[in-house]
């Protein structure tokens, strides 16, 4: 039995597109869905509101739905609290079972399942090398300083480092700490860890439904998420402005690149793109460039004039 467990908060889209690239693949999908955000204020059942999209998989899929929000706890500890959850959707797991652990947005390559399946051993956690996209599938960061929070492996040089997103082990390689901890306590140096190359793809903020303003789609992930040092408005109304810039969208250490949407894509994708036209970056023009140039200039003098002003007012009241 191969499992594929899924934290859910609103990516309807990357949802359909994994679910379509993956079923080939996987017999159980293992979706977690929780009443609240990470930042703890409530929230709907995205899933269970739009099932209908997915009623092709519905037969293989498992639903929890997190209904507890425990009281004075961090962003990061209910983000895990939360996700831990999937654990309920492997109780007949056995060490035969294969187990893949990704955030919805981190989508594993058909190349890089097949080669683990004819190679796995259970007593192995493999991390895939993913590519790191934000807001648009084509925006492409190349710097190698955006990593997740188990880092790269020691031996990969900077220019060379990619997002090790999804990880593939057994049931008996899960730490009792809960699930979603296979992300931070299986180190790269870890005896256990396998590096996979051609890993995959995370498609970073990218959620909702047809949500076609990339701005609103970043903002309703950060507010929600459990990095709650990026929820501020200014960062917040400058995101499309850095991107368009080649620079990270959270103001980050970090470059971004625009590239085409070639054969580096899954072919599902590629096949649908029509459906998602807008979720790709259309050529970045000198003009684009110095608009957003002017936007985090005067547009940010402009701004902070007009905070400012309303706050005077409101004070004066």
């Amino acid at each position: 039995m191969i499992y594929d467990c899924i934290p859910f908060f609103n990516e309807l889209d990357i949802l359909k597109i994994r679910l379509n690239i993956l079923d080939p693949y996987v017999d159980r999908f293992v979706i977690e869905e929780a009443t609240t955000t990470f930042s703890g204020q409530p929230k709907e059942l995205c899933f269970e509101q739009n099932k209908e999209m997915f009623k092709e998989f519905l037969h293989k899929i498992t639903y929890i739905v997190v209904d507890e929000n425990p009281a004075d706890v961090t962003t990061h500890e209910r983000d895990v609290f939360q996700k831990n959850h999937l654990i309920e959707g492997l109780k007949d797991a056995t060490d035969e079972d294969i187990i893949i652990l990704s955030d919805c947005d981190e989508i594993p390559s058909p190349q890089a399942l097949k080669w683990v399946f004819d190679n796995f051993d259970p007593s192995k956690v493999y991390h895939l090398a993913q590519d790191n996209f934000y807001a648009f599938f084509n925006m492409l960061e190349v710097s190698g300083t955006l990593l997740g929070t188990e880092g790269e492996f020691p031996e990969i040089p900077k220019d060379k480092r990619k997002w090790l997103g999804t990880k593939i082990t057994s049931i008996s390689q899960i730490p009792r700490e809960g699930i979603v901890r296979l992300r931070d306590l299986v180190a790269t140096t870890d005896p256990r860890s396998i590096r996979v190359p051609e890993g995959g793809w995370h498609f970073g903020y990218m959620g909702g439904h047809h949500e076609t303003n990339a701005a609103k789609r970043i903002g309703v992930k950060v507010k929600a998420a459990a990095h709650q040092e990026y929820n501020d408005r200014e960062i917040l109304a400058e995101t499309l402005d850095q991107l368009i810039l080649g620079r990270d969208l959270l103001g980050r250490d970090a470059e971004f690149v625009r590239v085409e949407m070639d054969d580096r894509y899954p072919e599902y994708l590629l096949n649908h793109l029509a459906e998602y036209s807008f979720l790709v970056m259309p050529k970045i023009t000198w003009v684009k460039k110095v608009l957003a140039r002017l936007d985090l200039t005067v547009g940010r003098f402009c701004r902070k004039a007009y905070h400012h002003i309303l706050r005077k007012i409101r004070s004066a009241k």
